[in-house]
């Protein structure tokens, strides 16, 4: 059926009985589900009913699953600012703050930031340090430690699991030289 709102709203019902619950399904608004269309997602849902789903608690639990996913999913960037809200008032001087925040936005988010904490991988730090390492050794001695930092508080907040790929001793010192053998 189409029901109108008091607003004005149009959108296409299935009334059905599941099990021994009457159920009022939304297949879509209109016009941009057209009347075929709702007719082919009542069939759809009439289908899942007779095999024993009940599709609005199958939505519920697809929308559960996603936003659990999501919450799992937290972005680098969004864990630079999580963990400097909570870091921050340890230090001093503010100079000392406002260079962690400035170090990781000019060379770990452009890279980092996007990517979900836990899915951060050692070559994906190595592909933040190494355009530096070289030319900028102080520098990019700091950014690992921050990075490490970062990552160490994702995993204590629950954000991922594993090793820190941005640990020094036993990880990325097989794969760059030492900052003293690199630094005049």
């Amino acid at each position: 059926m189409l029901q109108i709102t008091p607003n004005g709203g149009r959108t296409w019902l299935l009334r059905v009985v599941v099990g021994n619950r009457r159920r009022e399904i939304g297949l879509g608004g209109y016009p941009e589900v057209s009347l075929a269309q709702a007719r082919d997602r009542a069939r759809e849902a009439k289908e899942s009913i007779r095999q024993g789903i009940d599709p609005v608690e199958e939505r519920k639990a697809v929308r559960a699953a996603l936003m659990t996913a999501q919450r799992r999913g937290l972005a680098f960037s969004d864990a630079v600012d999580r963990y400097l809200d909570a870091k921050l008032s340890e230090f001093k001087n503010a100079k000392h703050a406002a260079q962690w925040r400035s170090t990781l936005a000019t060379y770990a988010i452009p890279e980092l930031g996007h990517m979900p904490v836990s899915d951060i991988t050692v070559q994906d730090v190595l592909h933040v340090l190494q355009p530096i390492w070289y030319d900028k050794t102080e520098t990019a001695k700091r950014l690992r430690g921050r990075i490490e930092a970062v990552l160490s508080w994702a995993t204590v907040a629950g954000h991922r699991t594993g090793g820190n790929p941005a640990l020094w001793k036993g990880n990325l010192d097989a794969l760059l030289p030492k900052p003293g053998r690199v630094a005049k």
